[in-house]
């Protein structure tokens, strides 16, 4: 057997580590468009962990059919509220994510496979949060916000080329469907630009300060191009929830 295994790592070295690494936890998001409750897609994690510390997930987003037709890798290992990632959207080449070296940040994206990728490398101002890096910031400040101080940040939109300034507040804490709950609203910290863009919606497990809803503009996109507007619910494994 070991023989075999040796001949197979010299023969086909690539693969080796997809045997070797294992997900330590599974678990998906299905999201609703907000004004009809259809279901749309769902956002399937993968999260890998080394020594006890999440290093990076896979996500794979499928339609409500369960076709796979985009995915996500992201990186937590260096800075977990500003991580390295890449989305695809395998439908019409749309493209986004960001290289995080130290303090500088290479955002990238292209809204359409023949389209040009455009770039920009730069140093956001601080504290900053990009993609899924907002759990951390939310996990890295649970305190705070659970005492009703409300945060700003800049968060870095790679389509934007830039980033801009959001704040997160404590709604209430209540109860989500059994389990006990931090209701936040995130929005954009700008007079006039909070006549446009609606707040997001966010519910975290207070146990575990896990993501358990969230509504507001996706970042997946419909036929058209365009953001939806979605609720998402979370469902976790029961090793997720009662560690």
């Amino acid at each position: 057997m070991i023989r075999k295994i040796l001949i197979f790592a010299i023969v086909f070295p690539s693969f080796l580590p997809l045997l070797a690494e294992k997900p330590k936890y599974q678990y998906f998001g299905k999201a609703y468009d907000l004004s009809t409750g259809k279901y749309i897609y769902s956002d399937n994690h993968k999260e890998y962990y080394n020594n006890g510390k999440h290093t990076h997930s896979e996500i794979q987003y499928k339609d409500a059919n369960g076709k796979v037709f985009g995915s996500k890798h992201i990186e937590f290992d260096q800075n977990p509220e500003v991580p390295t990632f890449k989305t695809v959207d395998e439908r019409d080449g749309y493209t986004e994510g960001a290289d995080v070296k130290g303090k500088s940040v290479r955002l990238f994206f292209k809204r359409k496979k023949e389209d040009p990728l455009s770039e920009k490398t730069y140093t956001p101002k601080s504290p900053a949060v990009l993609d899924g890096g907002f759990d951390y910031f939310v996990r890295n400040h649970w305190d705070e916000l659970a005492n009703g101080t409300r945060l700003s940040f800049h968060f870095i939109a790679p389509v934007q080329l830039d980033d801009y300034k959001f704040a997160v507040l404590k709604i209430k804490d209540g109860e989500w469907k059994g389990r006990q709950a931090l209701y936040l609203r995130l929005e954009i910290d700008n007079f006039v630009l909070k006549q446009v863009v609606k707040p997001f919606l966010l519910v975290y497990d207070v146990q575990t300060r896990r993501i358990l809803q969230f509504e507001g503009l996706s970042n997946i996109n419909d036929e058209n191009g365009k953001s939806l507007k979605v609720k998402i619910v979370y469902d976790y494994p029961k090793e997720v929830l009662e560690p």
